[in-house]
């Protein structure tokens, strides 16, 4: 291939995308061969790909592999796009592509068969760069099979593999470092969404009394013939269906479910009720799975359910809703889902997302709020994940006492910033046996100690798995120790308090008379101001403490 074959992209590229390719040519020079990027559903990985021709001005030809055909039919016509002066052809099944062809889209089934000559057609030394669509897969035989064919894994090889996903982990625990060196470049969905790229995520959470404690699991998720036993009932069905009356409002929305009878009998209830609806599965004949497709893009059906077709590969970005009617312990599989929801749309504000959550006791679910940092349990309320992050800081910063992990909604949330639980404010269990201050705990596994003039000594955990002492106050924090475990990190802070502010002593004494005295008339003043309901039995020295922490 000539260096000027390609003309200029026909794609405006995104800051983020031409810093992709910026990184996948640094470290090739730096002898990276086999590079791994990590980018959110809806984040443009083909439009990045579809570059490579002009930005690399190849001179031998680039080599594409997807598993499925309309992640084929997607890449090819990116790739004309971008290059209209290239060849581009798909090898697959009837589909060939000439020796003379610029670029070559492959179907990973066709040429990775055993005993398939298709691959023994092409010319390894034809090829420079090898794309893996969707490289989460890449670890499969079949895809084993054609790198090492092609000599990707050769110590002095000069060509360049690199791998797209949006799920860099799998669920089997198979390490992807078996096929790739380094990912070079990442994007998470929450920087995504915060920069604009992406839609935001709004969410429910909608519970069920269908146990899945004795569904068994595999390779990390749940077996889907027991669990398709145990969710695909009528009761359950029919839930649904509400939920999308109730939650959805007529937002074109994606049911995603455990199996093909699963997929029918959703499509079914949804009928029932006069909503129009379809059902698509793996197995369909090509053309009626496109003229369902067709039908949920034009807006004839409202809710298209299926089971494991449209996680990957699938672009529809007007779809508003996502109900997660198929429970899963997979974070790969769970980020799929929801990432068809997530591009952006004209007119469209955010992607619903609906759990569907059932009773287990032994199994972790995946859900929209773990996705992001909170509580697996957090019920978002129909409002987005950036608001119940919000909301969350704003707790830390101006109601510290609170919790915060304990917090089961934003409504929740809101109540108990109104209202002084007087047990958040005793000195926790744990901390008893060694010290005799007034600690109090203030959520994420932290604890503080009140001093005067609106100092105080904290104890935290750190991302290290060490605890951290911090005296704070003035506008300003110094670290006076790490230690190994909370029990020493107290006992060091106490000494601190005893040895360098003696002064503070009698204040933070846990068990003084002062302490246990009715909360003064100006407490009250200064605790309703703050807009906090003042509870009966409220002492002065849990009110110093909340007043200290309001200041």
């Amino acid at each position: 291939m000539e260096p000027d074959a390609a003309s200029k992209g026909a794609f405006r590229l995104r800051d983020y995308q031409s810093e992709c390719l910026a990184a996948i040519k640094t470290r090739y020079v730096s002898g990276i061969r086999r590079q791994l990027t990590c980018l959110p559903t809806g984040s443009g990985k083909t439009v990045i790909f579809a570059e490579f021709p002009r930005y690399f001005r190849m001179k031998k030809q680039m080599l594409v592999l997807a598993h499925r055909a309309e992640l084929l039919d997607q890449a090819c016509d990116k790739i004309s796009r971008a290059n209209p002066g290239l060849r581009v052809e798909v090898e697959q099944a009837g589909r060939s592509a000439g020796p003379d062809s610029h670029v070559v889209v492959a179907s990973v089934p066709t040429l990775g068969r055993k005993g398939s000559g298709r691959l023994n057609r092409l010319d390894p030394e034809r090829f420079f760069l090898i794309v893996v669509d969707e490289a989460h897969h890449a670890t499969a035989k079949t895809y084993q099979r054609i790198l090492k064919y092609l000599g990707v894994f050769e110590p002095d090889t000069q060509k360049l593999l690199v791998g797209f996903t949006a799920t860099p982990k799998r669920g089997d625990g198979q390490g992807l470092d078996a096929v790739f060196q380094e990912i070079v470049f990442s994007r998470s969905l929450p920087e995504m969404i915060g920069e604009g790229y992406l839609s935001p995520v709004a969410g429910y959470r909608v519970e069920t009394d269908i146990d899945l404690t004795r569904v068994k699991t595999r390779m990390g998720d749940f077996v889907v013939s027991h669990l398709s036993r145990a969710v695909n009932v009528e009761q359950r069905n029919h839930l649904v269906v509400e939920v999308f009356r109730s939650r959805l409002k007529d937002r074109k929305t994606l049911c995603f479910c455990v199996d093909v009878a699963h997929a029918h009998s959703l499509a079914d209830s949804f009928k029932a009720e006069g909503i129009p609806a379809g059902a698509i599965s793996g197995d369909m004949e090509g053309s009626a799975r496109t003229r369902v497709l067709d039908d949920f893009s034009q807006g004839r059906i409202r809710v298209l359910a299926n089971c494991m077709v449209l996680t990957e590969g699938y672009d529809e970005p007007s779809v508003e809703g996502i109900i997660l009617a198929r429970p899963t312990k997979s974070t790969n599989l769970y980020t799929q889902m929801i990432g068809r929801g997530t591009r952006l749309y004209p007119g469209k504000d955010n992607v619903m997302v609906v759990d569907i959550v059932d009773v287990t006791r032994d199994h972790s679910l995946t859900s929209l709020p773990g996705l992001f940092g909170l509580s697996g349990e957090f019920d978002l309320e129909g409002r987005t994940v950036q608001e119940a992050q919000d909301a969350l800081r704003w707790v830390e910063t101006n109601r510290p006492w609170i919790p915060i992990n304990s917090a089961m909604s934003l409504s929740d949330l809101r109540y108990r910033c109104k209202r002084i639980n007087l047990f958040d404010l005793e000195t926790p269990d744990e901390l008893l046996g060694y010290s005799r201050y007034a600690w109090v705990c203030i959520g994420k596994g932290a604890y503080r100690l009140g001093l005067s003039e609106g100092r105080a000594v904290m104890v935290a955990p750190t991302i290290l798995g060490d605890w951290e002492v911090v005296l704070g106050g003035r506008g300003r924090e110094t670290v006076l120790a790490r230690r190994r475990d909370i029990r020493t990190a107290i006992m060091e802070a106490d000494a601190h308090v005893r040895e360098n502010l003696p002064e503070c002593v009698g204040l933070v004494t846990r068990n003084t008379r002062w302490r246990r005295d009715p909360v003064t008339k100006k407490q009250i003043r200064v605790l309703k101001a703050r807009k906090l309901d003042v509870p009966k039995g409220l002492t002065k020295g849990q009110a110093s403490h909340l007043i200290s922490m309001l200041t």
